[in-house]
């Protein structure tokens, strides 16, 4: 186990279901330990080097946080460049796990197409230059030119597209579309979690700024109204009619999850979408940034005292996803499931659906 930590969902049945659902986390609070009492450029040379994933995101929403707690105004371009940075880095992230991960998940080898592909994603940088290569990431993922896949605009059109199985991504739909059929749809009269980006909640991030500052537990288990709350690519393509009846369809909000990955990717791949950043001063000494990166809403709050952090805390997306209560925990409990083979593959497929930014082992708990 490295500096990330580990997330840990232990399972317990009772009768053929999931009767309890118990997720801990071993990550340890870096902002505290690490960052804390540092000043402004320790913490950028620091933060990038603290993030295995996701490093990008996460030292845009340190600098924007500092700069805003100093007094510093952040103009028009300097979100524009931190927004294309961040946009890089989702696509890079979101094209590597598709192209890689994905395959290896049905038991098949990425091909040498995806992996060239692959490798062009992970020179992404959004620009006209060759190793950015749209078209070659898109046709390796979706089979066609990304503007031609985002004309799939219902459930009937995706199946076609899925039942071609022309690529490793469309295979993956494929089991993950059948597999949750096959579970069957279960009404138990559990609230679906709330999906919370930072577009939609134009007054999240001062409520959640407030949260910050009043909880010392609040980065660890956080909530938004009182309850926990869903963030990633489905919260910020929920308005999208496909991914809005698919997510109608699941009780398990799977197989939306992964097509809103897919929807992202492609709308970033064609050059009709962008990524969310800000940052706001909200007390003297005290900014707040975020960041809506490639698995969620990302927080960062300082708090300087001559240019050194008194206070610092981060909520990351895993925080919100992986609480004890929230997205993870409602859809697992009270599942229906033949064994315990059959309750790991479960839990497994939504950990994937959620992509934490570390390790997840997934066990079972004694009755």
């Amino acid at each position: 186990m490295g500096l990330e930590g580990e997330l840990r969902v232990g399972l317990q049945l009772n009768g053929g279901r999931i009767d309890r659902v118990r997720i801990s986390s071993t990550r340890p609070d870096v902002a505290h330990t690490v960052l804390q009492g540092r000043s402004r450029a320790e913490i950028r040379s620091i933060v990038p080097r603290l993030f295995a994933i996701c490093a990008v995101s996460q030292a845009a929403a340190s600098d924007l946080a500092c700069a805003a707690a100093a007094g510093e105004s952040l103009g028009v371009d300097t979100l524009a460049r931190r927004s294309a940075d961040v946009a890089a880095e989702v696509v890079r992230e979101c094209a590597w796990r598709t192209l890689l991960a994905w395959p290896r998940s049905i038991d098949e080898q990425p091909a040498a197409g995806a992996i060239a592909a692959a490798r062009r994603a992970a020179a992404f940088g959004g620009d006209a230059s060759a190793a950015s290569d749209p078209d070659t990431i898109a046709a390796a993922v979706f089979g066609v030119g990304a503007e031609d896949w985002l004309a799939l605009r219902t459930p009937s059109d995706l199946d076609r597209w899925i039942d071609a199985g022309a690529t490793a991504a469309a295979r993956f739909m494929r089991r993950v579309r059948d597999d949750d059929a096959a579970a069957g749809v279960r009404d138990r009269g559990v609230r679906a979690t709330a999906l919370l980006d930072a577009a939609h909640d134009a007054a999240a991030i001062e409520e959640l700024d407030g949260a910050i500052t009043g909880d010392l537990d609040f980065a660890h288990h956080p909530l938004w109204r009182g309850a926990p709350a869903e963030t990633g690519a489905l919260a910020r393509q929920r308005d999208d009619p496909l991914i809005a009846e698919l997510d109608r369809r699941s009780t398990t909000r799977v197989p939306a999850r992964f097509v809103a990955r897919l929807r992202e990717l492609a709308l970033l791949l064609a050059g009709q979408t962008w990524t969310q950043v800000g940052a706001r001063a909200t007390a003297p000494g005290s900014g707040v940034a975020w960041v809506e990166n490639a698995r969620g809403l990302l927080i960062h709050r300082v708090q300087l005292d001559r240019d050194r952090a008194q206070g610092y805390a981060i909520v990351a997306p895993t925080d919100w996803n992986f609480h004890p209560d929230g997205a993870l925990a409602s859809a697992l409990r009270g599942e229906h499931v033949r064994d315990a083979d059959a309750a790991r593959r479960r839990a497994s497929r939504l950990v994937d659906s959620l992509d934490p930014c570390v390790t997840c082992r997934v066990e079972l708990d004694d009755a």
